[in-house]
């Protein structure tokens, strides 16, 4: 048994908290995550074949789930094969694949579509500015722009991606910060309330 290093091209990835996320938001990702829940230690054509995707795309998704720390790659003879395990090397990696593991024990796969919707909330850098500030008090959308310096049409499209993940809800004439009741999103809040960007 063999363990598989990810390579010197993932390894100067920086799995920031924001690209996690982004990785997260793909729903593909989302459905190899669940087959991997169900049956650990899957090579990448079984994992490819039972998501509907080609060998090669399966592995390229594979790779990407890995570099953010979420899955282990074992070489067993001439076959590698995926297990979830977080890399402890990546200081988010196990708090969010309890989230992660959590959510899909407890909820049916008609709703792994939560998590990529929680995901696409903090999946940018100046969405995780925005939830940041606003989760040390509400703030009416003029004030937190020009905290921010974001431009108009940017700010607003960012502050509806974090309404629609759960993370932002409007109280009044300003807005203010919220958790999602769903285990990502009560493992993202912590995350970002602890200051961990990596």
């Amino acid at each position: 048994m063999v363990f598989i290093n990810p390579g010197p091209t993932m390894q100067t990835l920086n799995p920031t908290l924001w690209r996690t996320c982004k990785m997260l938001a793909g729903a593909t990702r989302i459905r190899l995550l669940r087959q991997l829940h169900v049956n650990a230690d899957q090579c990448v054509t079984a994992l490819g074949r039972s998501v509907g995707i080609h060998q090669p795309a399966a592995s390229q998704e594979l790779r990407r789930i890995q570099s953010r720390g979420l899955l282990q790659a074992v070489r067993q003879g001439p076959a590698v094969m995926y297990r979830l395990m977080a890399d402890p090397q990546v200081p988010t990696a196990a708090p969010l694949l309890k989230a992660i593991q959590a959510a899909l024990a407890g909820l049916p796969p008609e709703k792994d579509g939560l998590m990529c919707a929680i995901a696409t909330g903090l999946a940018h850098e100046r969405r995780i500015q925005i939830a940041r500030v606003l989760m040390n008090g509400a703030h009416a959308p003029p004030e937190l722009q020009q905290l921010l310096h974001i431009p108009s049409r940017p700010f607003w499209l960012h502050l509806q991606k974090l309404i629609a993940a759960g993370f932002v809800v409007p109280d009044q004439d300003r807005f203010q910060w919220t958790v999602p009741d769903h285990p990502l999103g009560r493992a993202l809040a912590k995350l970002l309330g602890q200051g961990v960007t990596r």
